[in-house]
C-alpha cells in the first residue's frame, strides 16, 4: 500500500501528540490529582484517532481486580479536569481531544506469567533433587 507524503506526515505528528498526551496525563495524574488512589496508575498507552476527537488512554493499576475497577470509575469521572489541564499544558492544540480510559492488563498478565514460570522452575529443581537423592 502506497500512503502519500501527507499521510506519512500525518501518522508521525498523530505519534508525536500521543507521546505527549501519554507524558502530560502521567504527570497529570502523578502531580495535580490528590487522590491516594490513583498512587498505583501508570499510563501505558494513548492512541488519537485521526481527527484528534478522542484518544484511547491505556491505564496499568497495580492492585486487585476490585480496586482496578474503582480507580477506572475514578479516572473516568475526572475526564474534565484531565482535559482542562492537557489544555493548559499543550497549547498547540486547539481542541483537546475526549479521553476514552481503559485498563491493560499486559503489565499484570507479565507479572502472573513471571510468577508462574517461577513456580514451575522451582517445581522441578525440587524433582531433580529428589531424583539426586
Amino acid at each position: 500500500m502506497v500512503r502519500s507524503a501527507r499521510e506519512a506526515g500525518g501518522n508521525h505528528r498523530r505519534e508525536r501528540i500521543d507521546a505527549q498526551l501519554r507524558q502530560e496525563l502521567a504527570l497529570a495524574i502523578a502531580t495535580d490529582v490528590k487522590d491516594p488512589r490513583l498512587a498505583m496508575v501508570t499510563v501505558v498507552d494513548v492512541a488519537c484517532a485521526p481527527d484528534l476527537s478522542y484518544a484511547r488512554v491505556k491505564v496499568s493499576v497495580l492492585a486487585e481486580q476490585a480496586e482496578r475497577e474503582h480507580v477506572l470509575r475514578v479516572l473516568r469521572g475526572m475526564t474534565g479536569f484531565l482535559r482542562h489541564r492537557l489544555g493548559e499544558r499543550l497549547e498547540h492544540l486547539r481542541r483537546v481531544p475526549k479521553l476514552d480510559i481503559r485498563l491493560d492488563d499486559s503489565i499484570a498478565y507479565g507479572v502472573r506469567v513471571g510468577q508462574l514460570l517461577d513456580s514451575l522452575e522451582s517445581a522441578q529443581g525440587a524433582r531433580r533433587g529428589d531424583a539426586h537423592g
